[in-house]
């Protein structure tokens, strides 16, 4: 059996084939705002060819994302918890709970001992936009974002900006530049206030999450900010294969019959 699901996010589109429960083929790349439609259908052909199939081949698609409606060729589409917490459930089934931080939100899925969602929750306006806030700090600090996820830890008398809200975090920013700060200590300082803003999700649920918290989306390739967010929430993650296709990886899943 031969499906797909396609995650479009607001930055990026990531599409993944699965054939007989297995990863064949995947693809991503930028979502493309106005031109978001040809830029899935490019991407969906891309995934295709990695997978060595074609259109007609595909049983089922399912899409997942803030563009999702822009996916001409999905059949069904899902929320990101619950293709969050189908994605967990494959990359590893022991999961406790699963954390999903992308370009604009955040969120986490605790599961019962079935394997059932047993809460969710996802970031208020405040806790929005912490992958694009990343990347677009990167720019504005010249800074790419392999140089971002190897920032060390802040120490002690690190700079800090605003946790509570993306606009003054960047307002602090520029303030410590002017200051005399250096590119890479306001980028840990901004990296720090972007985990304590997913603190807020990830210490939301009001029941135990459990020991096994897997990491995925965009920001799950980030080490520094996942260093900072065990550091802030308490907790320890995995970061599995594949963290950044679990979205896509948990819509195809909901195509398998009986799955969704």
């Amino acid at each position: 059996m031969i499906i797909a699901g396609i995650d479009v996010g607001l930055e990026n589109t990531k599409v993944v084939i699965l054939k007989d429960g297995k990863i064949a083929g995947r693809s991503m790349g930028r979502s493309g705002g106005e031109e978001r439609r040809a830029a899935i259908e490019k991407i969906w052909q891309d995934a295709l060819k990695d997978a060595s199939v074609s259109a007609s081949d595909v049983e089922k698609v399912v899409a997942r994302g803030k563009g999702k409606y822009d996916a001409a060729m999905a059949d069904d589409r899902y929320t990101e918890p619950v293709t969050a917490a189908k994605a967990a459930r494959f990359l590893c089934p022991d999961a406790d709970a699963v954390v999903d931080v992308g370009a604009d939100e955040t969120l986490i899925a605790a599961f019962q001992r079935d394997g059932k969602i047993s809460e969710t929750t996802i970031n208020q306006k405040c806790g929005a936009g912490l992958g694009l806030f990343i990347r677009y700090m990167a720019d504005r600090l010249e800074l790419t974002l392999d140089e971002m996820g190897a920032l060390p830890p802040a120490g002690d008398a690190a700079p800090v900006v605003n946790d509570g809200c993306v606009v003054f975090a960047e307002m602090d920013a520029l303030s410590l530049l002017n200051h005399g700060a250096t590119p890479k200590e306001v980028a840990v300082a901004v990296t720090e206030a972007a985990a304590v803003r997913a603190c807020s999700v990830v210490l939301e649920p009001t029941l135990p999450i459990g020991e096994k918290v897997l990491l995925v989306g965009g920001l799950s390739g980030n080490a520094a900010f996942v260093a900072a967010l065990e550091k802030h929430a308490g907790i320890r993650v995995v970061v599995p294969e594949d963290a950044v296709y679990a979205g896509a990886i948990g819509a195809a899943l909901i195509a398998i019959p009986d799955a969704g």
